[in-house]
C-alpha cells in the first residue's frame, strides 16, 4: 500500500533526523513540497562530492539550461558562497561548473564568514579562515542539479514568498509576501501588515488567509492591480498553496498531538510563476522531535476563584498592617461575609473579626479561595501543604520573585511541577493565579484581595450592574487605570502575574461565557507557550458572542516592520504575530496606552449602539475643531467618510437653524460649524436631526464650552448657568443620544475648569474626549474593526469557525 502524503513527509523528516540533522537540504524540501500536491517542484539530481554528473543525470532534467547549487549543512547563503550557477545543459559545461564550485565555494564562503561574523553557524564558531575553509570542504555534501524554471514575468516584484514558522506563544504561523529583496523594501516602506500577511495556522484556512493576503500591497502587485503590472498568478492557486502550507503546519506541530516531528520553519523564497503554476526555486526547512505538552487545568474551578463561598488568607500580621492584613480588610470591606473567612495564623483566635486557624491542614473546610501573602521563600511549603491536604479549590499567589527574579527560575519550575502533578490526579487539585499577582477585585464574589488601601484607591461599591472585566499581567496597570478612569467600573479585575498555572487564555475562555460581561480589557506582556493561540481563539469566540475585547501588548519589537528578505522569523516578529492574530480574531488592538483608554471608553459607552457603516457627521461650534475632525478620518489604512446629508436632513437642518436664528451664520454642510452662537437647545435640535438621517452612521459632537451661549459650568453664585439645568447641553445631549441606536461621541476641548461638564456628560452615558482629532482616530479604528468583524461573520458558513 502506498504511503499517504503525511507518511511520506514523516519519512523524509525521519531520514534527516537519523542522519543527525534537524534541517532538510533543498532537494529534500522539494520532495516534501511535492507531497502536498499544491506546488510544481523542479526536477533535481544530487551529485555527491567524489562523483561527477553524467549524461543520464542531465537527460532526467527538462529544459535547455540547468541550475547548479551547493548542498551543505553550513552554507545558508548560497549566493555569497558563489554556490549558484546557471549553465547550458551540456555535459562539458556542467562538469566544468561542478568542478569549479567544488574548489571555489569553501574558499569564498570562508572569506564571507570571516567578514560577516553574524552568519557563522554555531558549529563553526571560533575557527580561523583556514580552518573554516577546511571544515566547509569536509562537510560539503555535493552539488544539486536543478531544472531551470523560466518565470512567466521578469522584473521587480514578480515572485512570491510563503513560509511557516513555529512560535512559542501562537503555535505555527504562516506568512506570505513578495519574494526576494522586494519584500524587504515593501516591509520597510509601508505600515505594518501592508506588505506581508501573517496569521496563526490554528485560526485560518487557506481561503481566510488569502482574504488577508489580498489586503496587502504584495497581492496588488501579483494580481496586476498596480499601474503597469499584469496578473502573475490566479487566486485559486494562491488559496491552494496557502492551504497546503497550513495543513502541513498543523499536521507537523503541537496542534496534532500524534505528530512525531514538529516543523519549526519551512520557507520558500521565492516561488515563481511558470506556465501558470507556482514553482519553488529555493527552500529551507528545519524541524525537531515532538515535545511533550503540558497537562490540562481544571478550569471549572475558576468559578471558585471569581465567586468564592469561603476564603482564607495566610500571611496576616496580628500586630501591624502588613500586606496580608490589608488584603484581609479589603476582603471583608468588599462585602465578603466574615463568618465565611479564615486567617491561617497559629497562636491567634481572631484578627479583625475573622477566625484564625493554626495551619492550612486545620482549616475546618476545603475553602474555595486561599490567598497566599507570605514571602516568596515560603511559597513552596504553603503550596505543598495545600496540595497534600486538599484544602482549596483556587489559590492566589501574591508574592513576586517567582520566576521573574534572577535565580528563582528553579523555584518556579518546581512549583509548576507540583501543581501539574496535582492537576493529573483526583479532581485536578486547585487552580493557581499568579505568582506576582496584585490580587483580584470581584464584585460578583463580594471581595477584593488587592493590597492597596482605600485611602490610596477608593473603589466602586454597590450591587449595580457591571458589564466589564479587566485582565492584566501587571497589577500596577490595573490600579493606575482604575484611579484615572472613574467611568470604568469592572465586575472583575484580575492581576494574573507570571501565570505559573492559570493563563490569560484560561481566564478569557471561562469569562467569555459570562453573559453579564460585555467588554474585556486586557494588558499582556507575554503568553505562556501555546497560550497566545488559546487566547486568540477565546477572543474569536467572545467576539462571536457579541463581546468587545480591547487589548494592549507590551514588550513589542520592530521586527515585523524591519523585515529581512526571505526570513520568516524576521518578517513575522513576535509582536507582529501577536498583533495580526488578535486583530484577525476580532480584538481591538491598541497601539499605545492612550489608544487603549480611548478604545475602551468607546466600547463601554457605545454598548447597545449599532455600527452600520463608516459615514460620519461632524458637528462643532468651532471651525478649527470641525476641520480637525475632517482631517482625522483617515488613519493607518482605515477610513471614515464624511456623510453626504440627505435632502430631507438638509431641509430639516435649515429649518432648525432658522428657528434658532442661526441661518444667517451657518451653512448646512458636513462638517457642520454651528459657530459660538449656538445655544444648548440649538445643539440638541441639530444633533437629533442628524441622528435621524439614514445617510449618517456616526456622529461626533464637538463642544468648545467657553462660549456664553452654552451652560457649561457647575452651579455657582458667581454666574447664572448650570450644567445641572435640565435645559443645559450636559442634560440634553445624553437624552438625544439615548433615543437613537447610532453611535455618538462628545468632545469637550477645554481646560480643567470644564472637567465637571465632561464628567456630567459621561454620567449621561456618553463617550467624552478632550481633543477632536484623538476622538475621531479612535472612532475610526473601532468602526474599521467592527465592520470587518461583521463582514467576516457574514462570510462564514454556519459551524465553520476554527
Amino acid at each position: 500500500m502506498a504511503a499517504s502524503p503525511h507518511q511520506a513527509i514523516h519519512r523524509i523528516l525521519e531520514a534527516a533526523h537519523t542522519d543527525g540533522r534537524r534541517n532538510l537540504f533543498e532537494h529534500e524540501c522539494y520532495r516534501l513540497l511535492a507531497q502536498t500536491g499544491a506546488e510544481a517542484a523542479p526536477v533535481t539530481r544530487l551529485i555527491q562530492i567524489g562523483s561527477l554528473p553524467n549524461q543520464g543525470d542531465l537527460d532526467a532534467i527538462p529544459g535547455e539550461r540547468v541550475v547548479l547549487k551547493v548542498v551543505s549543512p553550513d552554507i545558508t547563503h548560497k549566493t555569497e558562497a558563489h554556490g549558484v550557477r546557471i549553465v547550458a545543459k551540456e555535459i562539458g559545461a556542467v562538469e566544468a561548473a561542478f568542478q569549479l564550485m567544488v574548489r571555489e565555494v569553501p574558499e569564498v564562503y570562508a572569506a564571507h564568514l570571516i567578514s560577516h561574523s553574524g552568519d557563522v553557524p554555531l558549529e563553526l564558531a571560533g575557527l580561523d579562515r583556514g580552518a573554516l575553509q577546511r571544515r566547509l570542504q569536509e562537510r560539503m555534501v555535493g552539488i544539486l542539479l536543478c531544472q531551470f524554471v523560466p518565470a512567466d514575468a521578469q522584473g521587480f516584484a514578480t515572485e512570491l514568498f510563503v513560509g511557516i514558522r513555529a512560535t512559542a506563544e501562537f503555535g505555527p504561523i504562516i506568512s506570505a509576501g513578495l519574494g526576494g529583496v522586494e519584500m524587504e523594501i515593501l516591509a520597510r516602506a509601508s505600515r505594518p501588515g501592508a506588505a506581508v500577511a501573517i496569521a496563526p495556522t490554528g485560526l485560518v484556512d487557506g481561503r481566510q488567509f488569502f482574504d488577508l493576503f489580498r489586503q496587502t500591497l504584495s497581492y496588488q502587485r501579483l494580481a496586476g492591480e498596480m499601474r503597469g503590472a499584469r496578473r502573475q498568478v490566479a487566486d485559486d492557486l494562491l488559496v491552494e498553496c496557502f492551504q497546503a502550507f497550513i495543513d502541513l503546519a498543523n499536521r507537523f506541530s503541537s496542534v496534532d498531538p500524534e505528530a512525531r516531528f514538529h516543523i519549526t520553519e519551512l520557507e520558500v523564497n521565492p516561488f515563481v510563476v511558470s506556465g501558470g503554476h507556482l514553482a519553488p526555486v529555493d527552500g529551507l526547512c528545519s524541524f525537531q522531535p515532538a515535545q511533550g505538552s503540558a497537562g490540562q487545568r481544571p478550569l471549572t474551578k475558576i468559578g471558585a476563584l471569581l465567586r468564592p463561598r469561603s476564603a482564607a488568607v495566610i500571611g496576616v500580621s496580628a500586630s501591624s498592617m502588613n500586606m496580608g492584613r490589608i488584603i484581609l480588610n479589603n476582603i471583608v470591606g468588599g462585602g465578603f461575609p466574615p463568618d465565611r473567612a479564615y486567617v491561617v495564623r497559629p497562636g491567634s483566635e481572631s484578627i479583625d473579626g475573622v477566625r484564625c486557624v493554626d495551619s492550612i491542614a486545620t482549616l475546618p473546610e476545603k475553602v474555595d479561595l486561599l490567598v497566599v501573602a507570605v514571602g516568596a521563600s515560603q511559597v513552596p511549603e504553603v503550596v505543598a501543604e495545600v496540595l497534600d491536604h486538599d484544602r482549596a479549590n483556587a489559590v492566589i499567589l501574591i508574592p513576586g520573585g517567582l520566576g521573574e527574579k534572577e535565580g528563582s527560575q528553579e523555584l518556579e519550575r518546581e512549583l509548576k511541577r507540583r501543581i501539574q502533578e496535582a492537576h493529573a490526579t483526583g479532581d485536578g487539585g486547585p487552580v493557581f493565579l499568579g505568582g506576582n499577582s496584585l490580587g483580584v477585585i470581584s464584585h460578583p464574589g463580594s471581595y477584593d484581595t488587592m493590597f492597596i488601601p482605600d485611602s490610596k484607591l477608593p473603589k466602586s461599591s454597590g450591587d449595580h450592574a457591571r458589564s466589564t472585566c479587566f485582565l492584566s499581567q501587571s497589577g500596577a496597570f490595573i490600579i493606575t487605570n482604575l484611579s484615572r478612569m472613574p467611568w470604568f467600573d469592572p465586575a472583575y479585575a484580575l492581576s494574573i502575574g507570571n501565570q505559573i498555572d492559570l493563563t490569560a487564555g484560561d481566564l478569557l475562555s471561562y469569562l467569555k461565557n459570562d453573559t453579564d460581561i460585555e467588554v474585556v480589557a486586557v494588558y499582556m506582556e507575554g503568553f505562556r507557550p501555546g497560550d497566545g493561540l488559546a487566547f486568540a481563539r477565546a477572543v474569536k469566540q467572545a467576539v462571536a458572542l457579541g463581546k468587545d475585547v480591547v487589548f494592549y501588548k507590551a514588550g513589542r519589537t520592530s521586527e515585523g516592520r524591519s523585515a529581512t528578505a526571505g526570513h520568516t522569523a524576521s518578517v513575522a516578529g513576535d509582536y507582529a504575530v501577536c498583533e495580526a492574530a488578535l486583530t484577525q480574531a476580532g480584538a481591538l488592538v491598541a497601539d499605545d496606552f492612550e489608544e487603549f483608554t480611548d478604545l475602551l471608553k468607546l466600547c463601554v459607552s457605545l454598548r447597545g449602539k449599532t455600527v452600520a457603516g463608516n459615514r460620519l457627521a461632524a458637528i462643532s461650534n468651532a471651525g478649527f475643531e470641525a476641520v480637525g475632525m475632517a482631517d482625522s478620518i483617515k488613519n493607518d489604512g482605515r477610513e471614515l467618510v464624511l456623510a453626504s446629508l440627505s435632502p430631507a436632513a438638509d431641509e430639516a437642518l435649515r429649518g432648525a437653524l432658522a428657528g434658532f436664528r442661526l441661518d444667517g451664520l451657518v451653512d448646512v454642510k458636513n462638517p457642520l460649524d454651528l459657530t459660538p452662537m449656538a445655544t444648548d437647545e440649538a445643539y440638541a435640535s441639530v444633533v437629533g436631526t442628524v441622528l435621524e438621517d439614514n445617510a449618517v452612521d456616526l456622529v461626533a459632537v464637538g463642544i468648545v464650552p467657553l462660549t456664553p451661549a452654552l451652560q457649561t459650568l457647575p452651579a455657582s453664585e458667581a454666574w447664572k448657568e448650570s450644567i445641572g439645568d435640565e435645559r443645559s447641553i450636559a442634560r440634553l445631549l445624553p437624552t438625544v443620544a439615548s433615543a437613537h441606536p447610532k453611535p455618538l461621541l462628545a468632545i469637550v476641548d477645554s481646560g480643567e475648569l470644564f472637567d465637571p461638564l465632561a464628567t456630567e456628560l459621561e454620567r449621561g452615558g456618553l463617550a467624552v474626549f478632550r481633543a477632536a482629532d484623538r476622538a475621531v482616530r479612535a472612532l475610526c479604528k473601532l468602526v474599521d474593526v467592527k465592520l470587518k468583524r461583521s463582514m467576516s461573520m457574514k462570510r462564514l458558513p454556519e459551524g465553520s469557525e476554527r
